[in-house]
């Protein structure tokens, strides 16, 4: 019996067919690839919505009102890991101040943006906490220590007492964000329609006595 004859591509660069093939070889790779970077994108993407400001609350000092306020969040696996990894994350507040009016909109008395970054230095082994505002930072032993940090605001000044007018109600809304971002800014641009672990939760509004 004559032997079974062993299997070979015959397409050759000169062949019509020859194109067809090498794009096929190249699409399967490139799918391989996307699917590598991707998934782990498309898990953080796919956690429901974990953060909400619990309380907050303004007192007096000298010359401002300071914030303080507690935030409850936490964290998918995929996303501790990439911190693990050395990914910072980026914790937000939008701080909004309004005066109320009777016969007219609302005016706005003071906005205020504050960013605090979380990073792992492997270096030190520790995970460093810093006000993007100020520059201020603090380093931690562990991850939750670092993350229990961040849940709770003290003391940021947002008012000044001067803008305060005696006899007027004032509204002051307060809403976080967390940002973990996966991918260098170069890959973002090409993977347009990945996208990184985001959270953002609902306005914490509330009316004190100023």
């Amino acid at each position: 019996m004559a032997a079974s004859p062993t299997w070979r591509d015959e397409l050759c660069p000169g062949s019509p067919d020859f194109p067809v093939r090498r794009a096929s070889v190249w699409l399967i790779a490139l799918l391989a690839v996307l699917g590598c970077v991707l998934l782990p994108a498309h898990s953080f993407a796919q956690a429901p919505t974990r953060i909400e400001v619990r309380s907050a609350y303004v007192e007096p000092a000298e010359r401002v009102y300071e914030l303080n306020a507690t935030i409850n969040f936490d964290l998918p696996e995929g996303a501790r890991a990439a911190m693990r990894e050395g990914v910072p994350m980026t914790l937000h507040l939008e701080i909004v101040v309004k005066r109320q009016r009777n016969y007219w909109l609302d005016e706005s008395v003071a906005t205020l943006e504050q960013s605090y970054e979380l990073a792992y230095r492997a270096l030190s082994e520790r995970y460093l906490v810093r006000n993007l505002n100020s520059g201020e930072q603090a380093s931690y032993a562990t991850l939750d220590a670092a993350l229990d940090a961040l849940r709770v605001v003290s003391r940021l000044p947002i008012l000044d007492q001067a803008l305060v007018q005696q006899n007027r109600r004032h509204e002051i809304s307060v809403r976080a964000s967390l940002d973990v971002r996966t991918m260098p800014d170069t890959l973002r641009f090409v993977l347009f329609w990945s996208d990184d672990w985001r959270q953002r939760s609902e306005w914490y509004t509330w009316s004190p006595q100023l």
